[in-house]
């Protein structure tokens, strides 16, 4: 709930009742120790203005109940009150590429403020509308697992065992018109033997407030395991769901650790408290198999069970390397635009040298990872048509993955190249810290912000006009070659290996292996 400033108030209504005395706003306390009487006067009166301002925060709220009535089948009954009568609700129907959203929205039903049923018609798909203003809905949402396990981790769904609830595809959004909202109260109805956990504030038991509707993820279970620690001024925690070969402390461990080596590295501490919901992938399978959504301040992890404490830990770092590092990019960053090729591509290339900074890998496989991208790379039919700036406007419209591939190994290129230019003085996280310690005015144009703060570092803008503006092809083998990296094609794929021949490049290829 947005904070609501009385000390103003203060201000104008000693004011005008006359009660002003020089020195009085140095605290707010000192309102009290002015006449009896002006204070009472004032005081009143503040009460009824922070009263007035709570109400207006109310009147944006939607308040919702969400009863989990079957798991299997997966269903879900929501009753949402509006916070001033509308006649036209839309629910959302794709997101993360997942489609038909809105058609596991059944049986709606619109009420008036004194309970009367108004009829609807729909139009479209998750669009209703209604020839009379209505204050509350009511309907069923069809929870079943979705069909593909690696959108899991992006909308919600529900089993036997425990669920994802998250209300940007549960809630209808709120558009301009008398139904628009803010923020929501929402009280969850669970089987007996089920609890909750959120990244929401929670009221009581199973009540939550979020004014960030969008982000608002509920992980429901017959089991939950939670722990939380203190870094900084803000929380970390995790949530377990399930059985695991892992205990919440040993994530706790691993996900406080790669929290505060981000903090290190950006220069800024957590804005807000921050949760790991661990869930288990779907079928019987290893901590291989996983997918993964960062949403406002949670983490959502989708692993795979089956395998050793240390397998699951090995992966588990891994995958939160890069996850974790979405709670500064894109989410601290003021930036509008489609810059996926940024926060994705260039992140997972800095979560690669977040993991061989914390040895979960070896300078080895930090190699062969690049060589393993770059033969996904060039098996893109995309690669020479796309720049990366188009490949990000279109990643949810196409299979291929060149905005992934192709911008972490520009980062790689960039990384190299800053790190020999500058004497291993200066690297890609240096772009990183300037670009989250950059004055906040606003949104700002996100390309041509980040292209400005890489070429700044590297000292021109030919790089940028080449991998990312344009639609450069990458050869690693004359890229390469100037820093010793030798690369050679084999029966399994590309290999990378280092054979410094001067100081120059046994310098920068030390820094790159040092972090």
């Amino acid at each position: 709930m947005p904070a609501i400033t009385v000390k103003p108030i203060f201000r104008l209504l000693v004011h005008k009742y006359s009660c002003y005395r020089p020195g009085l706003f140095s605290s707010a306390t000192r309102l009290w120790r002015l006449a009896p009487d002006c204070a009472r006067r004032a005081g009143f009166v503040i009460a009824l203005a922070v009263f007035a301002a709570f109400q207006r925060i109310q009147a944006q709220t939607l308040n919702v109940r969400i009863v989990v009535g079957s798991t299997a089948p997966a269903r879900i009954r929501i009753n949402a009150e509006f916070p001033k009568p509308t006649d036209v609700i839309s629910f959302p129907n794709a997101y993360g590429g997942v489609l038909g959203l809105a058609e596991r929205i059944e049986n709606v039903e619109a009420r008036a403020a004194g309970g009367q049923v108004i009829a609807l018609r729909k139009l479209a798909p998750g669009e209703f509308q209604t020839s009379e203003r209505f204050d509350q809905i009511s309907y069923e949402v069809n929870l079943s697992e979705p069909m593909l396990p690696a959108q899991a981790s992006h909308v919600s769904w529900l089993n036997r065992d425990q669920g994802l609830l998250m209300l940007s595809d549960l809630l209808p959004r709120s558009i301009k018109g008398p139904g628009a909202f803010a923020s929501v109260l929402v009280k969850l109805d669970l089987p007996p033997d089920f609890v909750a956990a959120s990244n929401s504030d929670r009221q009581d038991a199973l009540t939550y407030s979020s004014d960030e509707p969008d982000k608002a993820v509920f992980l429901i279970s017959s089991q939950l395991h939670q722990q939380s620690r203190h870094l900084g001024a803000k929380d970390f925690s995790v949530v377990l769901a399930g059985d695991w070969p892992i205990q919440d402390k040993d994530a706790l461990k691993i996900g406080g650790q790669i929290v505060q080596e981000y903090s290190k590295l950006t220069g800024i501490d957590l804005k807000r408290n921050a949760v790991l919901m661990l869930v288990p992938f779907p079928g019987d399978v290893g901590p291989e198999r996983w997918t993964a959504e960062t949403r406002g301040n949670a983490v959502v992890l989708l692993l795979g069970q089956r395998g050793s404490r240390r397998q699951v830990l090995s992966r588990l770092g891994i995958v939160l390397a890069h996850e974790i590092f979405h709670l500064w990019v894109p989410n601290a960053l003021k930036l509008d635009g489609d810059y996926d090729w940024f926060f994705e591509g260039f992140t997972i290339y800095q979560a690669l040298r977040m993991d061989l900074r914390l040895h979960l890998i070896s300078f080895a496989d930090y190699l062969d990872t690049i060589a393993r991208v770059y033969d996904s790379y060039m098996s893109s039919p995309d690669r020479e048509n796309l720049s990366l700036i188009q490949a990000s406007e279109r990643r949810w419209t196409t299979s291929s993955t060149l905005v992934y591939d192709k911008a972490m190994l520009v980062a790689f290129l960039y990384d190299l190249q800053l790190r020999s230019t500058s004497g291993c003085n200066a690297s890609l996280a240096d772009v990183y810290r300037q670009l989250l310690q950059r004055p906040m005015t606003g949104q700002a144009g996100a390309n041509e912000t980040i292209i400005a703060a890489l070429d700044e570092r590297l000292g021109q803008h030919s790089f940028a006009q080449q991998y990312i503006e344009g639609n450069g092809i990458i050869n690693l083998v004359s890229a390469l070659s100037p820093y010793g990296i030798a690369v050679r094609q084999t029966t399994s794929g590309t290999k990378l290996s280092v054979h410094p021949t001067d100081k120059a490049q046994k310098k920068v290829l030390s820094c790159l292996a040092r972090n």
